[in-house]
């Protein structure tokens, strides 16, 4: 069904589950009914992309961010807009409404956190802790604690009650894409990654700063949402790469996901020696070593092995355990795969062109 002109940015489903709100990169609103009926488009934010949309508490409101550097907040029942809230000097990336009060807060390419008034439209604060677009923000249901993740690669803990910064959180290598709080336990989270990392956290009195648990290889491109099943014994990925995975905590006694390093055989012994192997790259050398070597110094990072490009002999050479080659040659020969797929698709493409016009190969 094609729901919007242009493509899709967001969406919204309201606390009681009754309806769905979507937005594209044109700027088009619309309200959806349970049986995924149309039933009401709106047009703002200048025609400009909207990035996020959020209820109200009640459901009677909600609130929408775009490229235009506003904040809206909208009367459901009356399908009008209420307030426009300016302050941002940029792109506003992301929106939420606070669980019970009349807050909002909102992330913009200018590096500001801004916490919102939407009764009065007045801004209420204005949060300095980042150095790059603030890419998602999300309210602990306790309604104390605010998270702010960034392209700077930090993801950051606030208490609005004192308005202070509680922690910084360093596990990213790259931006920080998406997260979301657990359902039920208020100290724990999850964050994904621009390479693909799915990080487990836990914080607070009993927790600690640092990744409770680590998936290196979640994805093989951005993670760009993540959301955790009502009862918190699930959780859902969508990312870049066209996939939506499921994640279940391990089975007692296993450590798949939790072990950094990888080193743990499968007798439950540790490798350490350290070997050395090579993986033919053939036409796809610059696919491997990425922009400015972008690629191959992420997967080192992720893998912690040390990998060279042999440009004349057209190999990667890589030294490490052999729990740590084997990964990187099945992510290697994952990405290679996948380039190969969507060449033979162009020349398929090319050769049915031709074919129209009689040039047949």
């Amino acid at each position: 069904m094609s729901a919007h002109d242009k493509s899709f940015r967001c969406m919204a489903w309201s606390h009681n589950q009754n309806y769905l709100l979507t937005s594209d990169s044109g700027g088009n609103i619309k309200y959806w009914s349970p049986s995924i009926a149309p039933v009401q488009s709106l047009d703002s934010h200048d025609g400009q992309a909207i990035h996020a949309l959020n209820f109200s508490p009640a459901d009677t409101k909600f609130v929408s961010c775009g490229d235009d550097a506003t904040v809206r907040v909208w009367d459901w029942g009356r399908h009008t807009e209420e307030r426009i809230l300016e302050g941002h000097g940029w792109d506003v990336k992301c929106v939420q409404w606070h669980p019970r009060s009349s807050v909002i807060c909102s992330g913009s390419k200018d590096n500001l956190v801004k916490l919102w008034d939407p009764r009065v439209g007045s801004c209420l604060s204005t949060l300095y802790g980042h150095k790059n677009t603030v890419t998602k923000v999300a309210w602990n249901d306790n309604g104390n604690w605010l998270l702010t993740a960034s392209r700077d690669q930090l993801i950051k803990l606030y208490d609005i009650r004192a308005m202070r910064e509680l922690c910084s959180l360093k596990g990213h290598h790259k931006e920080v894409t998406s997260i979301a709080w657990h359902p039920v336990y208020e100290t724990v989270f999850a964050s994904g990654g621009m390479d693909g990392t799915l990080i487990y956290w836990n914080i607070g009195p009993k927790g600690t700063e640092d990744p409770a648990a680590r998936i290196p290889f979640a994805h093989d491109m951005a993670i760009w949402d993540i959301k955790w099943h009502p009862v918190g014994h699930l959780l859902a990925t969508g990312s870049n790469d066209r996939q939506t995975k499921f994640w279940a905590r391990n089975r007692p006694g296993t450590k798949q996901g939790l072990d950094d390093d990888g080193l743990d055989c499968a007798d439950g012994s540790v490798d350490n020696e350290i070997l050395h192997a090579e993986m033919e790259l053939g036409n796809h050398v610059g696919i491997v070593i990425g922009r400015r070597g972008a690629t191959i110094i992420a997967m080192q990072r992720q893998t912690k092995t040390k990998m060279h490009v042999d440009q004349i002999r057209r190999v990667l050479q890589i030294e490490g355990t052999a729990m740590q080659i084997e990964v990187v040659k099945k992510r290697v020969g994952a990405l290679l795969e996948r380039v190969s797929s969507d060449n033979n698709e162009d020349r398929n493409g090319l050769s049915a062109g031709f074919g129209q016009y009689g040039y047949g190969f």
